[in-house]
């Protein structure tokens, strides 16, 4: 099933907003400073709104190409401008071991500043819904820090139902799920 779902997303998704063309492609080795950029960028500008959710230096170029040869990351573009990456996973025992083997999992979801509030957030999440729906799965789920009510109240007006909280040594998270047939 792995390779079915890794074979599948291959393809390029596209989106053309106010004459701009957005694109997602798989990350490649090349694209590790670019992610790891991007993540960085959202850590400091959550951290300045007092939010806690990502610190700023959390982001290490090892695990981030890890994951990038597992074939998990992904990028937004705008032309040839990175505006935003996720991640896409198979499993996440830490925080959905509860559940039966029904879905995939985004982490790392962020936008560049630049690109802000401009709907790609909710574009890569729609995006990546389609790309579980191809590969089988029923639910695209996915977490954040339970304290972070801004971002929790995002993923409830995106559609995604809350499903708990789970409490982890020193942090809480709170998941939430949506079935992958509404998302367009």
């Amino acid at each position: 099933m792995e390779e079915l779902f890794s074979s599948r997303l291959r393809a390029f998704a596209v989106r053309t907003v106010n004459d701009a063309t957005w694109t997602v492609t798989r990350a490649t080795a090349t694209d590790v400073e670019t992610v790891r950029g991007t993540l960085e960028e959202a850590a400091r500008r959550i951290t300045a709104k007092g939010i806690s959710q990502w610190q700023p230096g959390s982001f290490h170029a090892a695990v981030i190409a890890a994951a990038i040869a597992r074939g998990e990351v992904y990028l937004a573009w705008q032309g040839d401008e990175a505006i935003g990456t996720l991640a896409l996973q198979w499993a996440d025992p830490v925080i959905w071991s509860d559940v039966p083997d029904d879905g995939s999992y985004v982490h790392k979801l962020a936008v560049r500043e630049a690109y802000a509030g401009r709907g790609i957030g909710l574009w890569l999440l729609r995006w990546a819904g389609g790309a579980v729906a191809t590969a089988g799965r029923q639910y695209l789920r996915l977490d954040c820090m339970a304290e972070n009510t801004a971002l929790c109240a995002w993923y409830r007006r995106a559609g995604f139902t809350d499903r708990g909280i789970v409490h982890g040594q020193g942090w809480s998270a709170r998941r939430f799920e949506k079935a992958v047939h509404s998302c367009p």
